[in-house]
């Protein structure tokens, strides 16, 4: 999920000609948080557009990521199998 304050310290304003990104990450059983790929995480941004309040299924994108949902109410990711965080 999106860490509140995470991104690139230090450099200030990125110059016009650069693009900007947004990099989902999750956080994994060490407590580390790890990236989405690039294609989740445009996913992921494309349905917060539509529906803020929603519910993405990743493995619309990343057939590894099947049984995950994030909420985005919440934001957390589910296992839809399992029901675990």
């Amino acid at each position: 999920m999106a860490r509140p304050g995470s991104g690139v310290s230090g450099l200030g304003y990125p110059p016009q000609n650069l693009a900007r990104v947004v990099v989902w990450e999750w956080l994994n059983e060490h407590g580390r948080w790890r990236p989405y790929s690039a294609a989740v995480c445009h996913h992921v941004e494309n349905v917060l557009k539509g529906d803020a309040r929603g519910t993405v299924v990743l493995g619309q994108v990343d057939g590894q990521l099947t049984p995950y949902v994030i909420d985005l109410q919440s934001m957390h990711q589910f296992r839809q199998d399992t029901e675990m965080l």
